[in-house]
């Protein structure tokens, strides 16, 4: 599977225009997730809660590709209670539509339940499903942080990846380094043909200065390890719109606002992705808009070659 680049808002498990086109085109072909980590938005170190974000994506030629809008809802802790994300992918002439509607329960400040609801369709001259998928999502904590949970999905209809992060039956672990950041996550999930977990991704997390540096994932295929990705992260002085999410609710807090991404894989699919963001700021120092190039080699036509996010708070 082709390398994907992070994004700094918490984005569904889009897959790379490269693969779409592989499975549009050969229909019997299926897919396995690569490892990856998710992030979703909140309240940043300081500032307004941001209530929406926007983000429109283009390759080279300037057509656009990708298209999501996210929405945010607070409890009066200012935990993210609430999160809707609909997103458009457009691959060779191909339109894939998601919707995303997540609610999210505490116990203090510590997420303790989510449930969800995930739809897709895919509309080409080849391919046309769809498929609505349940999530429910218990977490377990201990010494104030999450330190595992279980999610439990159930899918009608024909999805187009069987398996996702959002949309498969998953077991995760979490460790946590002295300081109280994440320092790993390991995601088990369940095999329909064997109705048994197996290793699908471990993710390991380093920090320095108040910030996400490094993050490391190896994904797994039947046991064995088949991709490695490692992203170095680059910030500037400024704050922060929001922590980052490895899933809903269990954050990274990163201090300040990202400027630069620099992803390599090794392993099945070696490449690099690297994205460059410029920003503009609000009176609060909290990012407005952010405009990013994405450098992506080897080179291939319908990449995501530019983004402009744009960011609304309450």
């Amino acid at each position: 599977m082709k390398i994907m680049h992070q994004l700094t808002a918490f984005r569904l498990h889009h897959l790379p225009a490269a693969t779409l086109l592989v499975l549009l085109t050969i229909p019997s072909i299926q897919c396995t997730k690569s490892g990856s980590s998710n992030s979703s938005t909140s309240k940043g170190t300081s500032g307004a809660l941001l209530s929406k974000e926007v983000l429109v994506a283009a390759d080279a030629s300037g057509s656009t590709v990708d298209s999501m809008v996210t929405n945010y809802q607070y409890d009066g802790n200012n935990n993210v209670n609430g999160l809707q994300q609909s997103s458009l992918v457009t691959v060779s002439g191909a339109m894939i539509t998601t919707s995303v509607s997540y609610s999210m329960t505490y116990s203090g400040n510590l997420i303790s339940g989510l449930t969800g609801t995930i739809n897709e369709t895919v509309s080409s001259g080849i391919v046309n499903v769809s498929a609505s998928t349940q999530v429910s999502t218990s977490f377990q904590s201990s010494g104030g942080h999450v330190v595992s949970y279980v999610q439990k999905a159930t899918t009608t209809g024909s999805p187009l990846v069987p398996f996702t992060p959002e949309t498969a039956n998953d077991s995760v672990l979490l460790t946590y380094d002295g300081s109280g950041n994440i320092s790993s996550l390991t995601v088990y999930q369940i095999n329909p043909a064997t109705n048994a977990y197996a290793l699908n991704s471990t993710e390991t997390f380093t920090f320095s200065g108040g910030n996400l540096a490094t993050t490391v994932v190896v994904a797994y295929a039947g046991g064995t390890a088949t991709d490695t990705f490692t992203t170095d992260y680059s910030y500037d002085g400024k704050n922060s719109a929001a922590p980052n999410y490895i899933f809903p609710g269990i954050a990274i807090v990163n201090v300040n606002n990202l400027t630069k991404t620099s992803q390599t894989e090794t392993g099945v699919n070696p490449g690099s992705v690297v994205t460059t963001y410029t920003t503009t700021y609000n009176s609060a120092n909290q990012p407005a808009t952010s405009q990013a190039t994405v450098a992506t080699t080897p080179t291939s036509s319908g990449l995501i070659a530019t983004e402009n996010i744009t960011y609304t708070y309450q």
